[in-house]
């Protein structure tokens, strides 16, 4: 006779036979953002949604010594608790958890022990240069590092490296030249000259001569081979939404002067998005050791990369890298958003002509992640070959990065299901996997897990609740001893069956239990037959405490 699992045991058993052997990699994983609350050491078991919210994290070694290293994540940790309280008013609904106006979301992280630990420094807006300026940081952020200016023209690694911070930004209240809820979001850059403990004022990246536009998905580069003719050059792409919502051209712009002063962007694709499929989004740029910049990115049906010879000045028109089979958003499963966005990264190795673009795409047998490699400087490029497997799961957010000595990194998340026809507690569980491929190697070996704890998408969540969400991207960096793979991870959250029925009232679908949305209602005091079947819960009323708990991960890896 067939006894049926529970759900949870299940899911463990299926998470355990997943445990593949290392292929000669080992790992250890640790939480970045620690405490979830700069300067308050009980924070990881004291906050609450959305305080302990992370996201979307980005990660950078310093390229002189791999002991120092910085991190940053869209990060909550200064928003305040849902419903009522000293921020949000004693008449505020015990369901708003909304983002709190003035309050940043742009965390730093720093290690200085090669990743074994790490230290949360508070927001970018901590900083008394973002306090004395008129902007308030939005997240998504990316950091790298550089060679700092050099006394005279020029840069140089003789005093160290700079490492710079691009995030989203507005003006703070009543500080800005538009009416309020016009130009949301700018791109501005911060640098450190120490290793993340402070950071310049924010600079902008862009200009903003229409209110009515919206940067969006920006990416940061430092061209640092001392051999390039642009040595030390910062780029910065991003897609532009224009006013008018069918134009959405990937935009760049560069700093030549160690980010103090940018250049007016460049338009680098085509505008138009008149509904034949050809709307840009996710750029991703880097740069080989000839100076060359790539700028990767989805254009909906396919993978374009971008190329300028000149530092930027003029861009090449795009060339296709492979097809986008873009993956299910949400994957099956669970009920956070998804996409097929690209990474590029340059053999650094003097003389190489060698390039490798990575994303995600949708197949028969689940999604996967693929890679296509170019030997031409980006002119042509191969058949797209999958690095992660079925093994794994429904793979997605990758991140990619190519050693000095020329080994590629690629480090990305896989989910499995029990149900792939519904979601909510309990019903998926993701890991962090890599895969590497040895600079004379032909193929990427076979995936390790990366992760000791596996995470519950439904652990997470939007602030509006309709939705879980693991953000838009991982980040991988790597040099010849180790890579790092940084990653949102919910191992410290639990889910909230009573915002598991909300959110499938919300989008109709079936729910695990189908009679929770009728228990929850009467907890509430409400009559489940209402006019109003739609009821948003109160995460502090009806939910676990670790309820929303996403923090940044990093996996520190040997290969």
């Amino acid at each position: 006779m067939f006894h049926r699992m529970p759900c949870c045991t299940l899911l463990a058993a299926l998470v355990l036979a997943l445990a593949a052997p290392a292929y000669g990699a080992t790992a250890i994983d640790v939480q970045a953002n620690n405490p979830q609350v700069a300067g308050d050491p009980t924070s990881n078991t004291t906050a609450v949604f959305p305080t302990n919210k992370q996201n979307e994290p980005t990660v950078a070694v310093n390229p002189l010594d791999p002991s120092l290293l910085i991190a940053g994540a869209n990060d909550e940790q200064r928003q305040p608790p849902c419903g009522p309280g000293p921020v949000r008013g004693a008449d505020a609904d015990s369901s708003d958890c909304s983002f709190f106006p003035n309050v940043g979301t742009s965390g730093i992280y720093t290690s200085s022990d090669g990743g074994s630990t790490w230290t949360n420094r508070g927001l970018l807006d901590d900083q008394a240069s973002w306090i004395a300026s008129p902007f308030v940081s939005d997240g998504d952020p990316v950091i790298t590092y550089g060679p700092k200016p050099a006394p005279g023209p020029g840069f140089t690694y003789v005093n160290g490296a700079r490492a710079y911070y691009s995030t989203l930004a507005s003006y703070k209240d009543n500080a800005g030249p538009y009416p309020p809820g016009k130009a949301p979001e700018y791109l501005a850059v911060s640098y450190s000259d120490d290793n993340g403990a402070t950071w310049s004022a924010p600079v902008l990246a862009t200009t903003k001569d229409n209110p009515n536009d919206f940067n969006d998905k920006e990416w940061i580069a430092v061209d640092a081979d001392a051999d390039s003719p642009y040595f030390g050059r910062v780029y910065v792409t991003y897609t532009e939404f224009r006013a008018a919502g069918q134009s959405e051209p990937i935009m760049a712009a560069y700093s030549a002067d160690g980010g103090r002063t940018f250049t007016s962007p460049k338009q680098v694709t085509a505008a138009g998005n008149n509904g034949t499929l050809n709307g840009r989004q996710g750029s991703y740029v880097t740069t080989g050791p000839d100076g060359s910049v790539y700028v990767a990115f989805s254009q909906d049906l396919r993978i374009d990369v971008a190329i300028s010879r000149d530092g930027g000045r003029r861009w090449l028109r795009p060339i296709a890298v492979g097809p986008e089979n873009a993956i299910p958003d949400p994957l099956p499963g669970s009920n956070f958003r998804t996409n097929s966005f690209p990474t590029i990264a340059a053999d650094p190795r003097d003389g190489s002509t060698r390039l490798y673009t990575s994303w995600a795409t949708d197949s028969p047998s689940g999604t996967r992640i693929v890679v296509s490699t170019s030997s031409d400087r980006g002119q042509s490029w191969s058949t797209p070959v999958p690095v992660s497997t079925a093994a794994e799961g429904d793979a997605f957010y990758q991140g990619m990065d190519v050693a000095p000595n020329g080994r590629v990194d690629i480090g990305y998340q896989a989910q499995i299901v029990i149900d792939r026809s519904t979601y909510g507690t309990g019903n998926a569980a993701i890991n962090s996997w890599y895969v590497a491929k040895a600079p004379s190697a032909t193929g990427f070996n076979a995936p390790t897990k990366i992760t000791t704890a596996s995470s519950d998408p439904a652990a997470s969540a939007q602030n509006n609740l309709v939705r879980q969400f693991y953000g838009d991207y991982n980040h991988l960096t790597s040099t010849n001893a180790h890579a790092w793979f940084i990653y949102t991870d919910t191992r410290n959250g639990v889910g909230c069956p009573a915002v598991d029925a909300y959110q499938h009232a919300v989008d109709g679908t079936p729910a695990i239990r189908g009679d929770m949305r009728d228990r929850i209602a009467t907890r509430l005091g409400r009559d489940p037959y209402a006019d109003d079947p739609l009821i948003k819960p109160a995460p502090p009323l009806v939910c676990p405490h670790d309820f929303g708990n996403s923090d940044a991960y990093v996996s520190v890896v040997t290969p």
